[in-house]
């Protein structure tokens, strides 16, 4: 398939979840997970625009659709063990995945639902299953980085009204991804503002 008529797919498929209202926020948070190539930010924004004071419930049904999927790879992972993170990915990212698992735990699992990474949150959402994060843990990281991005985006929305729907994807994702960058370098630096009986062990 050629690039144009990729682009024209994604955004007759954006128009149709869209038109869906919440439902589609919902959906589309579901799907996305599963390598559906619209992000429910592209549908976020704009209905967020049309009615902004939904805003905050179009940001929760895009964080329940998204964490559900998650959990279904979760389990998946949880099942199946190391061999369905190898079927699907290069011996590489799963080395990659497991060390940052077992090392991070949380953080990463924030970091990887809060930043847009590719495939970053199939990825790591299938490796926590595989390598024994608690459930809790998973579940509080999923709904944290990707709650806190969607009520990022349909703050943004709100604020900049109509100008916000007339944001690419690149654009977007370049916002997420600069408050990806602040997050990370804030826990990085954490221990050195922190009170040194706060500071973590």
């Amino acid at each position: 398939m050629s690039l144009p008529a990729l682009l024209d797919g994604i955004r007759l498929s954006r128009e149709f979840f869209v038109s869906l209202g919440p439902l589609g926020v919902f959906a589309v948070a579901f799907l996305e997970f599963f390598l559906l190539p619209v992000p429910p930010d592209l549908v976020l924004v704009p209905l967020t625009v049309i009615s902004p004071a939904l805003g905050p419930i179009y940001a929760a049904l895009a964080t329940a659709g998204s964490v559900s999927a998650g959990l279904v790879g979760y389990t998946v992972g949880r099942k199946g063990g190391r061999r369905v993170l190898e079927s699907r990915f290069s011996s590489e990212r799963v080395g990659q995945s497991e060390a940052y698992v077992r090392e991070y735990g949380f953080a990463v699992l924030f970091v990887g639902a809060f930043a847009p990474i590719p495939e970053g949150y199939e990825l790591l959402s299938i490796a926590a299953g595989v390598f024994g994060l608690r459930p809790r843990t998973y579940l509080l990281a999923s709904i944290a980085g990707r709650g806190g991005r969607y009520v990022l985006e349909a703050g943004l929305a709100i604020v900049a009204g109509g100008a916000a729907r007339s944001l690419t994807e690149i654009e977007l994702y370049a916002i997420i991804g600069v408050a990806s960058v602040v997050i990370v370098g804030a826990y990085l630096l954490r221990d050195r503002w922190l009170p040194e009986e706060l500071a973590p062990l």
